[in-house]
């Protein structure tokens, strides 16, 4: 347990309260992202402060920041949901971690930050082998990958798996993960060159779907039966044809919509593409899926925020996982805070590969 209920506090004095961090005033395109200097609160009881090493970027920091994340806070935002550093101060009550370690965690926004005050229930110290970059590249893609392929679909050894955008952040974890739980891997991808840095990964079969449909592709590679699990993450045609993928028992796991989300709130026509993309992910009947024996279910990391025990139970294996070598992050590149707008660009773009961080640890004037 991180959190104790003694009165022991370890709070250290004097603490600096200048701080960086990048918000949204606005949504709209990568313009409207600024670099502003914040005030750190003191930590709380239970609470923690840390000094931002690194935060991971992901997709759906680009949907909050276009306006279609609707759990975001409204504006002025600071996204970010994961985070390494060190522990700067600790509030009354806590007892682990202490001041000085390192530590990664999930946070609720925010994490685009210098300096950021979390519950210590919710940081996780990290081995003294791992590197604060590959701390940073953990927790919300590989926990995303980790909840979906463990705990909702249940995979086994021999299984096979498609993985949609199979070299992104959590298309890569999940391979990683599938590798090592014995599953026969499937991939897309939008070039050969995502595929075959995915293949170096351990990737079995690798399609194009810039080139191939990927249906069909998965009908012949297994001879058309189809395959146990999916991993979709774009929603749309994407998961009808994701669907249609699966053999007798499978399941669907969906984790994002990126096939479907607008790319601007005042643009009437990329409202009714996407509308028209919804529409073409299919409406699934219960009585469809019972004839079919399939199934399809939804995950969102973010939303199992107070799921505390599941929470441990994952980042403890993970991190137990790295500490094997069993699963390592892919850095694609790290950009100063002044840079955000260019990291969600190659995120919009789809030019990247494994995970993209921004190093939030600059020394505040």
């Amino acid at each position: 347990m991180f959190l104790s209920l003694s009165p022991v506090s370890c709070y250290v004095a004097p603490m600096s309260t200048d701080a960086r961090r990048v918000v949204f005033r606005k949504f709209g395109d990568t313009s409207v992202l600024q670099v502003e200097r914040s005030v750190v609160r003191d930590p709380g009881p239970g609470e923690i402060v840390v000094d931002v090493a690194f935060a991971g970027v992901n997709y759906a920091d680009v949907l909050a920041r276009r306006g279609f994340y609707k759990w975001a806070p409204p504006p002025p935002t600071c996204v970010g949901f994961e985070i390494s550093g060190t522990v700067r101060a600790v509030g009354i009550g806590v007892t682990s971690p202490k001041v000085g370690e390192r530590v990664c965690g999930i946070t609720r926004f925010g994490g685009y930050a210098s300096r950021i005050v979390v519950e210590a229930a919710r940081a996780y110290v990290i081995p003294d082998a791992m590197s604060l970059e590959d701390a940073a590249a953990i927790p919300a893609v590989y926990m995303t990958a980790w909840h979906s392929l463990m705990e909702i679909a249940r995979v086994r050894s021999g299984e096979t798996l498609l993985i949609q955008a199979v070299a992104g952040g959590v298309g890569l974890a999940a391979l990683q993960l599938a590798k090592h739980h014995g599953l026969v891997t499937y991939g897309t991808a939008s070039s050969a060159e995502k595929l075959a840095f995915a293949k170096e990964h351990g990737l079995d079969h690798g399609i194009d779907y810039t080139k191939s449909d990927f249906e069909l592709e998965i009908r012949r590679l297994t001879n058309g039966r189809g395959v146990d699990v999916v991993l979709d993450s774009l929603g749309g045609e994407g998961l009808r044809k994701g669907y249609r993928c699966l053999a007798r028992t499978g399941r669907v796991i969906t984790i994002g919509a990126a096939q479907v989300a607008p790319d601007s709130r005042r643009n009437p026509l990329a409202w009714l593409k996407a509308g028209a993309e919804l529409l073409r992910g299919g409406i699934f009947h219960p009585f469809q899926l019972i004839e079919e024996n399939r199934a399809i279910a939804g995950v969102q990391i973010l939303l199992l925020w107070d799921d505390l025990p599941r929470l441990r139970r994952g980042m403890d294996e993970l991190l137990a996982l790295h500490t094997q070598k069993k699963i390592a992050p892919h850095v694609d590149r790290i950009f100063a805070m002044e840079d955000v707008a260019e990291a969600h660009h190659l995120l919009e773009t789809r030019r990247t590969k494994g995970k993209l961080l921004l190093r939030c640890g600059q020394e505040c004037p």
